[in-house]
Formats: structure tokens, C-alpha cells, sequence
């Protein structure tokens, strides 16, 4: 078994990348995740390190496509669940599925955190499978859900810069902790 701090979010973003421009390995020296176009240099090299980096391959798309009906299946029966049911039948269901909720954006929302929440589950299945204990937990529960996430460093130092502001300002000593993340919250947003 391997321990390892794991770059949780470039990893969910390595899940998720459906593009040949683009390979996705995983880093088992520090936990980082390497993107690198086809005609990298780099690519030949971190492929023949086989002990050191692991691909990161799509959810292939007989398991994304079990996850399209088990979402189906959760739908209201007014009508939705068959439109959809219709859809996902036969050749081409991936691209109907997509047209379909496109006239659906209730639905919609609904299937991106439900198909979100069933990928973190299985990132953290995946890292368990390649005998890795993280050293740094999930952002999400082990279902997938995701948690109150703590402050990053850029937005703790936000808060810190704010904190010493405030203390010499007479108009900001009513800004409670909340407040100051919040704000700092909205910073770090405007700074991305």
C-alpha cells in the first residue's frame, strides 16, 4: 500500500476528460496528475514509467451508460421517465440522452449532480484499487456527496490580509469570521 496527498480536484477534471488532444496520468510519487497532448515529449517517457505514473482512463461507456438508466429510473413518472426512457434506447442513446435534457433543464441539473456524484465515488473506488491510502481525505463523502471543503491557501491568506485590515479600520470590527469567508470566498472566485 501506498500512501499519498492526492490532488483530489485535478483528478476528478482527469475523470472527466473525454478528449484525444488530451492523456491523464496519475503522478505515484506525489499524487499530482499529469495532462500531456499526444505529441508531447513527455509522453513516451511517462508511459515507459509504468511503477510511477497510472492512466487515467474514461469511465468506460457501458458503466456510464448503467448510470443514464439508474438516473432514468429516479425520475417522476409525469412523463419525464418515459421521454427519457424513449431516448436512451438503442444506437445513439448517449447523444439522445444529451438533446433530450436539453429540453428538460430541471432534469438536467439533476442528472450532472447525480452522474458528478457517482464519479466521485468511483475516483475513490479507483484509488483504492490501485492500493493507495490518501493522506488528504476526499473532498466528498464516500458516496460521492461533496463536503464542506476548507479553505484553500489563496483564500486563507485572503483571509488573513482581510483580518489585519479590519483590525485597523473602526468600521470593520462588526465583519464576523463568516463574513470575512464569505468575502474572501468572492475574491478567490474573481481572482480564477
Amino acid at each position: 500500500m501506498l500512501e499519498l496527498s492526492i490532488d483530489w480536484p485535478s483528478l476528478f477534471s482527469a475523470f472527466q476528460m473525454n478528449m484525444p488532444e488530451l492523456r491523464c496520468f496519475f503522478c505515484l510519487d506525489d499524487g499530482s496528475v499529469l495532462k500531456l497532448p499526444p505529441g508531447s515529449p513527455e509522453l513516451e517517457s511517462v508511459r515507459k514509467e509504468s511503477k510511477r505514473y497510472v492512466p487515467v482512463e474514461v469511465i468506460p461507456s457501458r458503466i456510464q451508460y448503467q448510470w443514464i438508466c439508474d438516473f432514468t429510473a429516479t425520475l417522476d413518472e409525469d412523463g419525464a421517465r418515459s421521454r427519457v426512457e424513449a431516448a436512451i434506447n438503442g444506437k445513439g442513446a448517449f447523444r439522445r440522452f444529451k438533446d433530450i435534457l436539453l429540453t428538460m433543464p430541471e432534469e438536467r441539473k439533476q442528472w450532472f449532480d447525480y452522474r458528478d456524484q457517482r464519479m466521485r465515488s468511483r475516483i475513490v473506488e479507483w484509488v483504492g484499487e490501485h492500493n493507495i491510502i490518501p493522506l488528504n481525505p476526499a473532498p466528498w463523502s464516500d458516496d460521492g456527496i461533496p463536503e464542506e471543503a476548507p479553505p484553500t491557501p489563496a483564500e486563507t491568506e485572503i483571509i488573513a490580509t482581510i483580518s489585519e485590515w479590519a483590525k485597523s479600520s473602526p468600521n470593520a470590527a462588526s465583519l464576523s469570521p463568516d463574513d470575512l469567508q464569505a468575502l474572501a470566498d468572492a475574491i478567490d472566485q474573481h481572482l480564477k
